[in-house]
C-alpha cells in the first residue's frame, strides 16, 4: 500500500510558544495565533495573509502563571465578532486557578485590555491538566473544556464528580 506523504511549510517565525490559531468569523484572512507565554506574560499575535506578524500583538495579559500546562491555553470569537467585537480566552491566573475572560476589540488590530470580564474563575489542585480549549458551537454557545485538575490518574475523581467543574465539557 502506497504510503501518503507529507509535507511542512513554515507559514511565520518570531513566535514564542503558539498553542492555538484562529481566523475570527468573517474575516479568513487572517490568523489570531495563542502564544503559552513562559515569563508571566502571554499575547494573541495576528498572523496576516502572506506570512507577516503584526508588530504590534492583539492582546497582552500579565500576571499569568505559566509552564508547562499553564498560561493562555485557548481563545475563540463571538459568532458576532464582527459586528460585537466580543471575545474570550482561556488562561491560568498567578495562583494557577483557571480564568474565562470576555475582552472587546478597540481596532481591528488592538484589542482593549481594559474590557476585560472575568466569566468564570474554576480553583485548580494541580499544575497539570488544565485543559483551555474553548469554542462556540452551532448552536451559538460557547463551550469549554476543562482538565480534570492535575496530577497523574485524577487522584480526587473530579472528571466522575458530578459537582466539580473539572474534567467537563461545560
Amino acid at each position: 500500500q502506497a504510503q501518503p506523504t507529507m509535507s511542512v511549510t513554515r507559514v511565520a517565525s518570531g513566535l514564542s510558544q503558539p498553542v492555538y490559531a484562529s481566523s475570527s468569523p468573517g474575516d479568513p484572512s487572517r490568523m489570531f495565533i495563542v502564544e503559552q507565554g513562559s515569563t508571566g506574560t502571554a499575547r494573541i499575535k495576528i498572523l496576516n495573509v502572506g506570512g507577516s506578524v503584526d508588530a504590534t500583538p492583539f492582546l497582552t495579559l500579565t500576571g499569568l502563571s505559566t509552564g508547562g500546562e499553564r498560561g493562555l491555553l485557548g481563545m475563540t470569537f463571538h459568532p458576532d465578532y464582527q459586528s460585537n467585537g466580543r471575545f474570550y480566552v482561556n488562561y491560568t491566573n498567578s495562583a494557577g486557578h483557571t480564568i474565562v475572560a470576555e475582552y472587546t476589540r478597540q481596532s481591528a488590530t488592538v484589542a482593549n485590555p481594559a474590557s476585560a470580564r472575568q466569566i468564570m474563575q474554576i480553583n485548580q489542585p494541580f499544575a497539570n491538566h488544565n485543559g483551555g480549549w474553548l469554542g462556540f458551537g452551532p448552536d451559538n454557545l460557547m463551550y469549554i473544556a476543562t482538565g480534570d485538575g492535575g496530577s497523574s490518574n485524577d487522584p480526587q475523581n473530579n472528571a466522575q464528580n458530578k459537582n466539580s467543574l473539572l474534567g467537563k465539557m461545560l
